[in-house]
């Protein structure tokens, strides 16, 4: 052939190679997305693609070789089938080729001779109908070459992941995602770049992916990566929304570059803190699903006149959670720490913290107040509202003189405590879950032992579920209140932890 026609006999056939998918969030451990043909370094054997040629003359005048014809492993070697083409073996006579997979897209290529093709697409709407589109350009390639044409495959989309980001999510069944305000058509020029339409769209996947919250879970599975046109966003809207309809919402901007994996990594922590203010105050629930309470009674006073160092015992803390509907209401009394004894001769009255503490008359320490979580408003000593109390920290219960009143909470409060050197003193003891700390003035419902008009010198009790007692007696100190957590679940409490006053917080943890 060469000496007659002064043609080559060697035939066009190509090398394949596709880069994997360049990840750009060190969350995801996988570097393939979903609908990624290729997971290795080339594509696979039984894969086919499609091919463009044009062919220049030698004078600048172009034709097109070949059109949109399959290129497939075969023989050992890429080669377009079932026709073969060769090459001219005249150095000028250069050839562009153009090479797009999957297949299936042909019918969206148009094809000017001596340009580069144009892909026009428009993004499915459900992503598991969106292809991972991959395109491959060799310019000006001499006529004489005699080896395989290298074939680089390049990823013309951006994935779009999510996962669960540093702060957590709720528990609870995603159900779906969804992302507005995304140009979601345009024309790709080979080799080239995207040119956006102006229309944008809303995609929305359904992945029924049941998350723990954890940071750095995977929401959306590679069945369920977006394949979008890249393109720069500005506060583009997502909206997570759970099995129980449960939404929230976020806003995204930055730059999706073809052949970037961008994972969205998605936190919403709902937290209610309640400080002490000496009053009910009130929660409503902003969503149906699950909560935790979180209650830390008072403490009880503490002496403040030197040489006394009698500490006030220390609240206790109670945890459990609770199913409520959206706006559902529950009523939160943080206690107040017990009054500290300074003076007989200026503060008659040491007074016990509010929500329970037990008042002194003289001489020693208040009992820290509970703090506790309703179902029904009213006075903090009201019997109806007491009897809807649905979780209890215990406070401590207050000191006397050298000794340190009993820890609040536990379902059983710390009893208070005497000096060795005491003559017939009557400890307190704590409340425990159906009755009051027995001592000099013994605890009661909602209500630690303590009186304004009755001597005996003794601490008072801590407020709680049952209050502690107040006991009698120089350097004797009062009993703790004991917590509650009744019938809520995943529940415990710890005894005497906080100092100060009390505090509350409520977290809604779960769509479930």
């Amino acid at each position: 052939m060469n000496i007659i026609d002064g043609n080559n006999n060697k035939q066009i056939n190509f090398s394949v190679s596709v880069p994997e998918w360049k990840n750009t969030d060190s969350l995801s451990s996988s570097k393939t997305s979903r609908a990624t043909p290729i997971t290795d370094a080339s594509l696979s054997t039984s894969n086919t693609f499609n091919l463009i040629a044009d062919q220049n003359d030698g004078a600048g005048n172009y034709s097109t070789l070949i059109n949109k014809e399959a290129v497939s492993f075969t023989n050992n070697i890429w080669q377009t089938t079932p026709s073969h083409y060769y090459w001219s073996g005249i150095p000028n006579k250069t050839v562009n080729f153009y090479a797009y997979y999957p297949t299936s897209i042909s019918g969206n290529i148009s094809h000017t001779v001596g340009s580069s093709p144009i892909l026009s697409y428009t993004v499915p709407t459900e992503s598991s109908n969106q292809v991972d589109i991959i395109t491959a350009t060799g310019n000006n390639v001499s006529g004489n070459t005699n080896s395989s044409i290298p074939l680089t495959f390049n990823h013309i989309f951006a994935a779009v992941k999510f996962a669960v980001g540093t702060n957590g999510l709720p528990s609870g069944t995603i159900k779906s995602i969804t992302i507005s305000g995304i140009h979601n058509s345009g024309t790709y020029t080979f080799g080239s770049s995207w040119t956006l339409d102006p229309t944008t769209s809303s995609f929305t996947i359904s992945p029924s992916t049941i998350i723990t919250g954890a940071n750095g879970e995977n929401i959306t599975s590679d069945v369920y990566t977006l394949m979008m046109i890249p393109q720069a966003l500005s506060n583009a809207d997502v909206s997570l929304v759970y099995n129980n309809g449960t939404t929230f919402s976020a806003k995204i901007s930055g730059t999706w570059d073809a052949g970037g994996v961008y994972t969205y990594n998605l936190s919403k922590t709902i937290v209610f803190n309640y400080d002490y203010t000496g009053a009910s105050q009130t929660f409503t629930a902003p969503y149906s699903g699950i909560y935790k309470l979180e209650v830390w009674g008072a403490q009880g006073g503490s002496m403040v006149t030197s040489p006394w160092t009698g500490k006030g015992g220390k609240g206790g803390y109670t945890t459990g959670n609770i199913s409520l509907q959206s706006g559902s209401i529950l009523y939160v009394y943080v206690g107040g720490q017990g009054q500290g004894f300074v003076d007989v001769n200026t503060l008659p009255n040491n007074w016990g913290g509010w929500n329970g503490g037990g008042t002194c008359y003289q001489g020693a320490s208040g009992g820290g107040g509970a703090t506790d979580i309703r179902t029904v408003l009213g006075a903090w000593n009201n019997t109806t509202s007491l009897n809807s109390r649905i979780i209890v920290g215990g406070g401590g219960g207050g000191s006397n003189d050298y000794t340190e009143g009993g820890g609040g909470g536990g379902l059983i409060g710390g009893n208070g405590s005497a000096s060795s050197d005491v003559t017939n003193p009557i400890i307190a003891t704590g409340g425990t879950q159906t009755s009051g700390g027995i001592g000099w003035i013994n605890g009661s419902f909602g209500i630690g032992g303590g009186a304004a008009d009755a001597n005996g010198d003794g601490g008072a009790g801590g407020g709680g579920w049952y209050g502690g007692a107040k006991s009698q007696g120089f350097n004797v100190s009062g009993g703790g209140g004991s917590s509650y957590y009744g019938n809520l679940q995943n529940a415990n409490t710890t005894a005497g932890v906080r100092s100060g006053n009390g505090y509350a917080r409520i977290t809604f943890i779960s769509a479930n």
